[in-house]
């Protein structure tokens, strides 16, 4: 499916910026807004959309359903804090039920336009993939184009609510690697190792200060919404724990 000319021209600017930058912050203020950044190697190459994702939360609200879809919302922010394949089995439940929620508003021409903003957001992936040779956002793009074609080839049969299903778990692989949950999962690994770590035998107690105090930035800096401090932070926490970023 081709991709609208204004949305190609956002998708250029974009790419110019990280090919000019490689920097999270470098390109915020622009007066044309990039859809996605790539993260400097410190940021664990984490993409960052300046557009807002079409996930579950993000679509409720943009369409006037925040309150109605309050306990969808919140079920798929709680599933990113699960561990193993808990997280995934809650949001393949909440998909369903979200989707049913917004059909009747978005009509099948709303879901192309959330299909279109997933095939800009496939094409920024790719091009920061290329760019940055990460295998984490390999994989997410892997299963995001094969999600996105599936959904394209339902809304082409009609089939409005399943391709707005299909599209909510497009936006969904692609979120794996955004800078947020990007920031929370290494904030995990890094208290995880610190917890299995005999803390005073390990470590000096300089070491152990420098550590903490890095996670507790690391954290500080996720509730504030400063992703790129909060994974570097991590990141940095990881290195002193010597445990390699997974």
């Amino acid at each position: 499916m081709p991709i609208p000319s204004t949305l190609s021209r956002d998708l250029h600017t974009f790419v110019l910026c990280v090919i000019s930058t490689l920097s999270v912050s470098a390109c915020t203020d622009a007066d044309i807004h990039p859809l996605g950044m790539a993260g400097p190697p410190e940021t664990h190459g984490s993409v960052s959309f300046a557009e807002g994702f079409s996930t579950v939360p993000q679509l409720l609200t943009e369409h006037g359903l925040a309150q109605e879809g309050a306990i969808e919302a919140e079920a798929w922010w709680d599933s990113w804090t699960m561990a193993g394949p808990e997280g995934p089995q809650l949001r393949s439940k909440i998909y369903p039920s979200a989707a049913q929620r917004l059909y009747p508003v978005l009509g099948l021409a709303g879901v192309q336009d959330v299909l279109d903003r997933n095939s800009v957001a496939v094409s920024a992936v790719q091009a920061v993939g290329d760019l940055i040779g990460s295998e984490a956002v390999s994989q997410a793009l892997g299963r995001a184009r094969g999600l996105h074609s599936d959904s394209w080839r339902a809304l082409g049969r009609g089939e409005g609510e399943a391709a707005l299903r299909l599209a909510l778990r497009t936006a969904d692989a692609l979120w794996e690697v955004s800078p947020q949950q990007v920031a929370a999962d290494l904030i995990d690994q890094a208290q995880d190792a610190l917890g299995r770590k005999p803390g005073s035998g390990s470590y000096s107690q300089e070491e152990l200060i420098r550590i903490r105090r890095l996670l507790y930035g690391a954290s500080e800096a996720l509730d504030q919404g400063d992703y790129p401090r909060a994974i570097r932070r991590a990141y940095y926490a990881l290195q002193l724990l010597g445990t390699d970023p997974a």
